[in-house]
């Protein structure tokens, strides 16, 4: 007897093993898996909802700035003028070039298109002459017109004459950009 009960002793150990073991690799092991699995999907859900708040952050942002401009699309309308108005503004700076007694020479540079833009840039080479104070109030008058002129560049000369003490002469290059308005 005392066999019969070792003997199922020993069985009862190797069958609770066995158990164990199977519940180790029917159950544990698979949840185990299926837990990472599980904790992969939410690192990559919660990487995926990071990016789309990111967004959205800057969608208010660009919604936001759009908005501020849109307040100001009149007024930039009329500071840009439509291609093919050149001589229209050609035509505006030498009237005050008239208007202030100095001569203009104007060279037409080439124009500078971006694709992504709707505009197109047009660079001017301005040559002025006459007395200096002109030449400024020309500048001044250039500066106050709707149309927006970006002057890069400027070099003044002040020539006196030497017979005429108080007659100043001067002549001023001027590189300045303007904007256009492409066309649909």
């Amino acid at each position: 007897m005392t066999s019969f009960l070792k003997n199922r002793f020993i069985i009862s150990v190797i069958a609770f093993f066995l158990l164990l073991i199977a519940l180790i690799v029917l159950i544990i092991i698979p949840s185990i898996k299926e837990i990472k699995i599980i904790n992969q999907q939410v690192y990559e859900e919660r990487v995926r909802l990071e990016k789309l708040y990111a967004k959205g952050q800057l969608k208010n942002k660009v919604q936001k700035d759009y908005n501020s401009i849109k307040e100001n699309l009149v007024f930039l309308d009329s500071v840009i003028m439509k291609e093919g108005q050149e001589l229209e503004y050609i035509t505006a700076i030498e009237n005050i070039a008239d208007n202030a007694g100095i001569d203009i020479n104007i060279s037409i540079g080439a124009t500078k298109i971006t694709p992504q833009q709707k505009f197109s840039e047009l660079e001017f080479t301005i040559t002025l002459a006459g007395e200096w104070k002109n030449i400024l109030l020309w500048i001044d008058n250039v500066e106050k017109m709707p149309i927006y002129t970006n002057i890069k560049e400027m070099t003044i000369a002040v020539h006196q004459n030497k017979e005429l003490e108080k007659e100043r002469t001067a002549t001023a290059t001027i590189r300045a950009n303007t904007f256009w308005l492409m066309p649909n």
